[in-house]
């Protein structure tokens, strides 16, 4: 009988300093609990419980007018693409800098004197969404005719038809304006995920449109973590970056736009945590060498080695997608006993939905189904939570490499918790 089966029935809770993995012992270093084996990669999906997705219901114009500053935008509006292009040189994390090529001008002077030319020249663009906020977007824009212009400028969430305004007035030929316009997130009727951004200007009198366009860069729509909407119960502690992981920060634009896409149109935190569990599981190769098995390995490590490690790299990847789309997530390690006596070993996570914990294992394709470890006669199913990675916390170890020793993270024994046994 191992070391961990006595100590658990003997009731008592201990962090044992094991060595490093080898044949006859797999204990990644740090790790809560000596285990025997790893649970391996198997599909479970077929024990998840169905749940129908939450609707997600369109604005129509009549609700739109109790949104001061909000207007639905007409069908027939196009957005051309291919009319801007995004400064990587001046783009910030959560705003990015678009210019815009110069519009081909009418020559009959006439038509030109009719109606003015009015186009953007560069703007600065928030990407990173919160629902139920307001996000401030700003361009500048100019007078490519030969009189005066009054107009205004709509900012577009193309994909909810939805827009946002700010007027300019007497604006001269030849002449630059800057526009700020207060772009409003209205919760309940979108979605989180990716987010195409529109912008198209109309003049006065007629409301013609002489400029339109999608923008370059997507944003992305996350929950709102405030204490009204998707507060985490630990205190932001299960929405942190880390050494593990790294949104906004470094490659965060191409972290959260993946979990963008794998969440995409939904509008529920169940249902986006549901999908992004399905995707880390058909996105990641289960690897089991000393490597993986050794280190857990961080989000940014995992992509740029093509997606690949056991059940934490796993979880690692489903927590850093949640946590970026705004759903309180926290890392977990479980051990086992199965029906031969031996000790499995496993990492999961569980999302917050604003209610309760929701079991979700990428690496088993399983999700909201804690007893699933019940399957073959299991017994003593016993969780530890994993937090505060700091990849310089054991100094034996490189720091900055991206693979981390379980002494880089805080480990907090939470027990055999009732709802897995």
């Amino acid at each position: 009988m191992s070391l961990l089966v006595i100590l658990v029935f003997a009731g008592m809770m201990f962090i044992p300093v094991v060595s490093a993995v080898n044949d006859s012992n797999p204990t990644p270093p740090g790790w809560v609990g000596q285990f025997d084996e790893w649970a391996g990669k198997k599909d479970m999906s077929e024990y998840n419980p169905v749940v129908t997705p939450v609707p997600i219901e369109k604005m129509d114009k009549e609700t739109a007018e109790k949104y001061p500053g909000v207007e639905v935008i007409d069908s027939d509006i196009q957005f051309p693409t291919n009319n801007n292009y995004v400064d990587a040189q001046k783009s910030s994390m959560k705003a990015v800098k678009i210019n815009f090529v110069k519009p081909s001008l009418k020559t009959n002077s006439e038509a030109k004197a009719l109606v003015p030319t009015v186009a953007p020249e560069y703007g600065y663009f928030n990407w990173y969404w919160t629902q139920d906020t307001i996000v401030s977007q700003n361009v500048i824009i100019h007078n490519f005719g030969s009189t005066n212009a009054s107009g205004t400028v709509y900012f577009v969430s193309i994909e909810d038809g939805l827009s946002s305004t700010a007027t300019f007035t007497d604006l001269s030929p030849g002449m630059n304006c800057s526009v700020n316009i207060p772009f409003q997130v209205i919760g309940n009727y979108s979605s989180v995920g990716i987010k195409p951004m529109g912008l198209f200007i109309t003049v006065d009198p007629s409301n013609t449109v002489t400029w339109s366009g999608q923008l370059a860069l997507d944003a992305i729509e996350k929950y709102n973590n405030d204490a009204s909407h998707l507060p985490d119960p630990d205190s932001g502690d299960n929405l942190e970056t880390s050494d593990l992981y790294h949104f906004p920060y470094n490659d965060g634009y191409a972290i959260i736009l993946e979990a963008a896409a794998a969440g995409d149109n939904t509008s529920s935190p169940y249902d986006t945590a549901q999908k992004l569990n399905d995707y880390v599981f058909n996105k990641m190769e289960y690897v089991s060498n000393e490597l993986y098995s050794l280190y857990a390995a961080s989000d940014l490590y995992i992509i740029n080695h093509e997606y690949e490690g056991v059940c934490d790299e796993h979880a690692t990847m489903d927590v850093t997608f949640s946590r970026s789309l705004g759903i309180p997530s926290r890392f977990l390690g479980i051990t086992w006993l199965n029906e031969t006596g031996s000790c499995i070993g496993h990492a999961i996570l569980e999302n917050w939905d604003g209610n309760s914990w929701i079991h979700s294992d990428p690496t088993w394709n399983s999700f909201n189904n804690p007893q699933i470890y019940n399957h073959g006669n299991n017994t003593h199913m016993y969780l530890t939570k994993y937090t505060d990675a700091d990849d310089s916390r054991f100094t034996e170890d490189p720091a900055g490499d991206g693979l981390l020793r379980y002494e880089d993270l805080v480990a907090i024994p939470l027990g055999e918790l009732p709802e897995y046994n």
